[in-house]
């Protein structure tokens, strides 16, 4: 690099002495663009010991004028490894994204301002008369408050009101909305900047925490003892991200899913028109085809509706499912839908839970809001998934189960790690389970016994120290697993041993290519798959081949 006209200048928005005069190139890096003068002549600022470049006319101009904290900003080059002592957190006052390797400071005040808030800096006052009556000032000193907005301690710059003693962040009364509904409160909740003390410690609706009356919140006015932090009202899993203030609240009319047709209760349910079905409190069938067609599990003596002149049936608890529902597990409202199409080997097409991961061709609750369409290919749940609501009791845990938003959790029972919609105990810290084993079925049949079999969690009554599955022939590890056992013949065995991947899909209805049958001849069928024996309960038979193909899972399919 070469120059004419240098002369040293100390200017006060820098710390080391710079370099001024006119440039004919230069390999150094600016913090801002500079344009040429001439024929690659370039007038600047230059610190050989930063290797900072400024361009003069701009730094004149914009150094000649004080920041929003009435001092002129400096700049620095911040260190890659920061020293111990520092006070530069690297992050900007403001806005707290990270700043760049040169920023600004202020040297009076401590603190580092990035780029964006020089540009555009905070207004001094912010007036939101539908948040707050009076207008907020910024504090500009750092200091450590709760906001009364959202009850969240922080270090930060809030903007405050004298008159109220009020101290916020600039997000909370610029963005929090004032009148949501989220899918843990059947009415719309309102925000307030003082919660008030009612009758003993409020708990937070999602989260299950205790909540400090006397900052902000949301509150529902139907329900004077239900509250939620602003912070978990406003999470997206929550929130549907809709500001209904001033919007008209009226009630969604939603269309029972059947209608009673006769004195005797006969109904006639929205996915069996055709028929008229009846209700039988105690009926009980050795067919393991007879399963309910919503959620594909075994009636057991359940009390159920059969259809008058077929083989339909349905739980009695599955005909009352509502034919809308909000639900825990997303923010928009999900609609039942019916669907009688099978997976094709052709093209695999079946439906699988997003939140247990099981594939089934029951009744599925779908979200149909244009924006979940367009970023995901689809929002779909089994029912059983869909049914579990708060607080959730588990027949192998004492406490009350609720979807508390913790992340990175691991699974009580399987031991695999949760990253989304686990279940916990607000008692038991470490207690969490997955979706997949909050909804296995308590009992189940099997070929290997004659019994019924239990969902079991720790050791056996019957048995001590290592337990042995007697499908796969392998050890269990009860101190992590559920496993299934039969209390009589003291049997323990794994999960997927007894219910494999197809246990959630229809049996012994026929189509076009495929059939699901179970898998209780006495030759067990050859997977022409994996090339073993069919081990699972239940196996996959293509129709359109002759002989007949197997297959003893998906993904042998």
């Amino acid at each position: 690099m070469s120059s004419t006209d240098h002369e040293e200048v100390t200017l006060p928005f820098h710390h080391h002495p710079l370099s001024c005069g006119t440039f004919e190139s230069y390999t150094f890096r600016s913090i801002l663009s500079i344009p040429k003068l001439r024929n690659g002549i370039y007038n600047c600022y230059h610190c050989k010991e930063c290797s900072l470049t400024f361009h003069k006319e701009w730094a004149d101009s914009f150094f000649s004028q004080q920041f929003i904290c009435n001092h002129v900003l400096k700049i620095f080059r911040r260190a890659k490894t920061p020293l111990v002592d520092s006070t530069d957190d690297h992050f900007c006052h403001f806005c707290r994204s990270k700043l760049k390797l040169k920023h600004f400071r202020c040297t009076i005040c401590n603190i580092s301002v990035g780029r964006e808030c020089v540009k555009d800096p905070p207004p001094l006052t912010i007036y939101q008369p539908k948040h707050h009556k009076h207008s907020l000032t910024l504090l500009l000193r750092l200091v450590t408050f709760t906001c009364n907005a959202c009850g969240v301690e922080d270090d930060r710059n809030p903007y405050v009101c004298l008159e109220c003693n009020l101290m916020v962040h600039k997000y909370c009364i610029e963005k929090l909305p004032r009148v949501i509904s989220i899918n843990r409160h059947d009415h719309r909740i309102n925000h307030t900047f003082h919660l008030g003390q009612g009758e003993g410690d409020k708990e937070c609706g999602v989260c299950r925490k205790k909540i400090n009356w006397a900052y902000g919140g949301y509150e529902c006015s139907r329900c004077p003892s239900y509250a939620v932090h602003s912070r978990c009202a406003t999470r997206r899993e929550v929130w549907d991200g809709l500001e209904l203030e001033d919007v008209p609240e009226e009630e969604e009319e939603i269309e029972d899913p059947f209608k009673v047709v006769n004195e005797k209760g006969d109904i006639v349910h929205f996915c069996h028109e055709e028929h008229v079905l009846r209700l039988d409190e105690n009926y009980v069938t050795d067919n393991v085809n007879m399963r309910c067609r919503c959620c594909v599990l075994a009636i057991d003596g359940d009390p159920c509706y059969r259809c008058l002149e077929c083989d339909f049936i349905l739980h009695e608890k599955c005909a009352n499912l509502p034919r809308k529902m909000r639900h825990l597990l997303h923010n928009h409202k999900l609609s039942l839908e019916v669907s009688f199409t099978r997976f094709r080997r052709s093209d695999n097409f079946f439906y699988t839970c997003i939140a247990c991961q099981t594939h089934t061709d029951g009744f599925i609750y779908a979200c149909h809001d244009g924006l979940c369409r367009y970023l995901v290919k689809s929002i779909k749940y089994d029912v059983r998934c869909s049914s579990v609501s708060e607080p959730f009791h588990h027949d192998l845990h004492q406490h009350p189960l609720y979807f508390t938003l913790q992340s990175s959790r691991q699974c009580q029972a399987c031991g695999t790690k949760i990253d989304h919609d686990p279940l916990s105990c607000t008692v038991c810290d470490d207690y969490s389970l997955c979706m997949r084993c909050t909804t296995l079925p308590r009992k189940v049949k099997h070929r290997c016994d004659d019994h019924f079999l239990s969902l079991c969690q720790g050791s056996s009554v019957n048995d001590s120290g290592d337990l042995w599955c007697d499908i796969c022939e392998t050890k269990t590890d009860p101190s992590v697993c559920y496993y299934y056992t039969c209390d009589e013949c003291g049997l323990s065995l794994h999960i997927d041993c007894v219910l494999g991947d197809l246990y959630y899909l229809k049996l012994g209805i026929p189509e076009p290519d495929v059939e699901i049958c179970p898998n209780n001849e006495a030759t067990r069928p050859l997977c022409s798959g994996c090339k073993v024996r069919c081990k699972n309960p239940f196996f996959i038979r293509s129709t359109e081949e002759e002989p007949a193909s197997h297959a003893c899972s998906i993904d042998c399919s």
